[in-house]
């Protein structure tokens, strides 16, 4: 399985998290910069790296509530498309 590793340190908006991410899983420059189309994008073949991957995003101990909320939700979002339609894809927040 590849492993994308992210810090977040320095992150305070979701925004930090799609410039990190979308470059690294290959993703094309009209991918959009929200969870439905990052969701999206997990189940077909527009980024360049495919299933199976695992993002480890490490420093997340002292990011503001609004980004460590948001990530929480990422974590669920990969889990879902992990539970409803098998992709073997993880979110591991360190």
């Amino acid at each position: 399985m590849r492993l994308i590793e992210l810090d977040a340190c320095g992150w305070t908006k979701p925004l930090d998290f799609y410039l990190a991410l979308l470059p690294k899983l290959g993703a094309p420059d009209w991918h959009g910069l929200n969870l439905d189309a990052l969701y999206d994008s997990l189940l077909g073949d527009i980024n360049a790296v495919e299933p199976p991957f695992c993002v480890t995003i490490r420093n997340i101990d002292r990011l503001p509530a609004e980004m460590s909320d948001f990530l929480a939700q990422a974590a669920t979002m990969f889990a879902d498309a992990r539970h409803d339609y098998g992709v073997e894809v993880t979110l591991q927040l360190i």
